[in-house]
């Protein structure tokens, strides 16, 4: 049994190493922040928590239409502060997630046929791509709102007579001790505002990265296990040895395919806890956001303001729907090993190895979800109840305006 474990170790492609450096997860010698990473998070704190100061003045002092807007960029930094937190207590789940894919996860250690070893690496690469399509796309879309986000109020502050300072000629409207109607105060209040949005969108592109990441890797793995359960038999008549019997090494081939399932639930269990209350923040966020953003752009009417909340809430949506669309897929992954196990005929194996079976399918019943802070579980149906939730929030907020 020994000569069929995993030996080969996992090496990270440089698209994935990309993917948890980002993160600032991928120190794995401890559970405690490095200097970079504590430096890094003082900065995000500070940064955070000064600009929810800023951000008051306006909701506390100002007219109704600039506090509005205030109050949704106010909402982002307490979501964004409640982030920073769940990603620092989530160190230690990453580095023990990091650890499994690299050391538990590298494959098939045994005599594979050639047809289904490059099965399997296609297996990799295929998902591997496809993380690297919707991460390279995530990041595109950063990319292009940022500066999008910073011409619009530069736009409106040139080519319109609107007064510098005002809440369509700032990228973030919030309070600044200078007089922001002079050109040199108002082009330094846009540099501060600029960075506090990099800030902002790197926290959240880390959180992204390093979820799709180990969400990949779990998918993934359950392919991989349900291709060698469906053709166990293959498998152990491959293997040449003359030191067991055919129904022993099946029986030990069933084993191994077992305890790697049972690998793979601890480590979805281990990514509910990273994972499952940042998705669950996500989740109110979200709802809350575009019930305001929204409103706001219809309550203002002002175009600019318009074309800076779509944009932001793009973005914030396009997050909520990459947490959903992940976690229909570990469902389907989960649903595809049942059926792989079934398709093995594990009717005609011996007893001992359908016992191993049958336990593999008994678990796979039970469905395989990502929680939401263990209140719902993220699916594309959470995704369109997000939406349609947020649509009544509009027409509600709505409604109590015009009365």
């Amino acid at each position: 049994m020994d000569a069929q474990r995993p030996r080969a170790r996992f090496h990270l492609t440089p698209f994935q190493k990309f993917c948890v450096r980002w993160s600032v997860f991928y120190d794995s010698s401890s559970d405690r922040l490095s200097r970079v990473e504590t430096t890094l998070r003082v900065y995000q704190l500070t940064t955070i928590m000064v600009t929810s100061g800023l951000t008051m003045y306006p909701i506390l002092f100002e007219d109704n239409k600039k506090a509005l807007e205030s109050l949704t960029y106010f909402i982002i930094c307490a979501f964004l502060l409640s982030l920073i937190v769940l990603a620092i207590r989530t160190k230690r789940y990453n580095r023990a997630m990091l650890l499994m894919v690299e050391d538990e996860f590298p494959g098939y250690g045994g005599p594979v046929p050639d047809a289904l070893r490059r099965k399997m690496s296609a297996i990799r690469s295929s998902y591997g791509r496809f993380t690297m399509h919707i991460i390279v796309s995530y990041l595109a879309l950063v990319v292009f709102e940022i500066p999008a986000t910073g011409m619009v109020p530069l736009v409106a502050a040139s080519f319109t007579d609107a007064k510098l300072g005002s809440q369509s000629t700032q990228m973030v409207v919030m309070w600044f001790p200078m007089d922001t109607s002079e050109i040199k105060m108002y082009a330094v209040s846009m540099v501060i505002q600029f960075f506090i949005v990099l800030t902002v969108k790197f926290i959240i592109t880390g959180i992204m990265c390093s979820f799709s990441f180990f969400v990949n890797q779990m998918i993934t793995e359950f392919q991989i296990l349900a291709t060698f359960i469906e053709h166990a038999t293959e498998i152990v008549e491959y293997d040449r040895s003359t030191n067991r019997t055919t129904e022993q090494k099946l029986l030990d081939h069933l084993k191994m395919c077992t305890k790697l399932h049972n690998r793979l639930i601890f480590y979805k269990d281990q990514l509910n806890e990273s994972y499952g209350f940042i998705i669950l923040l996500e989740l109110m966020f979200s709802t809350l956001y575009f019930c305001l953003s929204a409103f706001n752009m219809i309550f203002v009417g002002n175009k600019f303001v318009m074309v800076k909340g779509l944009l932001t809430l793009s973005n914030y949506l396009a997050e909520l729907f990459i947490f959903c669309m992940y976690g229909s897929m570990v469902e389907d992954a989960h649903i595809n090993l049942l059926r792989a196990s079934y398709n093995s005929k594990w009717y005609a194996q011996p007893l001992r190895s359908r016992r191993s079976l049958m336990m593999v399918m008994y678990r796979s019943q039970t469905p395989l979800q990502l929680t939401v802070g263990k209140v719902f579980i993220a699916n594309l149906p959470l995704f369109l109840s997000v939406l349609k939730v947020s649509y009544s929030g509009v027409n509600a907020l709505r409604a109590a305006n015009a009365k």
